[in-house]
């Protein structure tokens, strides 16, 4: 069953196709299959969790952004939960994000249309992207990223949202600037995953201040 969606917002991304992602709200959890799963974190042990590491603005030396991964469990539910603290520059540069090796068995997955995220948005940030980088280019400062932005819609309502974001929609990045000249990306040659939040240096929006991100899982589709 979905949820009512603000006739505004759904005229505004539908109209306006500032992001390419597909998002709605859910009162049910849409469980990927095992196969299709990338990410489970309602399963995730610990030490998965620990394999996650912080890639913030503080790389560079005015930066003052911050990002923590963690492992939210109570007896009802387990989920992964990102927290975010963007202090941007004043010209809205700043991002705070978390970063993991992908599974080796993304590759197989390479004709799959892209990611699906089941996720909910809390706080000041609405905005995020995911960020996967080529296993040639992990390590390199001059590396370039393929990513792709998402706005949830849902965080006015607390709601859990299915977020759909299509291979063909990532472009390559290099420090918030577009690589034109970047091949397409291909699953296979990706080495790494990411979530990320922002400032918009070079976007028509600015954001900053603190939020979460939780998880429940990231599936191909």
């Amino acid at each position: 069953m979905i949820s009512k969606v603000s006739p505004h917002l759904l005229y505004q991304f539908l109209m306006l196709g500032r992001f390419a992602s597909v998002s709605y709200c859910t009162m049910e959890i849409p469980r990927p299959t095992k196969d299709s799963t990338l990410f489970d974190f309602t399963t995730a042990t610990q030490s998965d969790i620990d394999s996650w590491r912080e890639v913030s603005d503080t790389v560079r030396e005015p930066g003052m952004s911050k990002a923590v991964f963690s492992l939210q469990k109570t007896r009802l539910f387990q989920r992964a939960v990102m927290f975010a603290m963007i202090n941007p520059q004043p010209n809205g540069a700043g991002f705070a994000g978390v970063q993991t090796v992908i599974p080796d068995c993304a590759a197989s997955y390479a004709d799959s249309t892209g990611l699906r995220l089941h996720a909910r948005g809390q706080g000041q940030l609405k905005y995020w992207k995911i960020v996967l980088t080529d296993r040639d280019q992990m390590g390199s400062m001059r590396r370039y990223d393929y990513e792709q932005k998402f706005l949830l819609y849902g965080m006015s309502e607390h709601q859990f949202e299915v977020v759909d974001l299509p291979f063909s929609q990532f472009k390559a990045y290099k420090w918030g600037k577009e690589v034109p000249d970047a091949p397409p990306l291909d699953l296979v040659k990706i080495g790494s995953f990411g979530f990320q939040t922002f400032g918009g240096v070079y976007d028509d929006y600015k954001q900053q201040g603190t939020g979460s991100l939780e998880v429940d899982f990231v599936s191909f589709y």
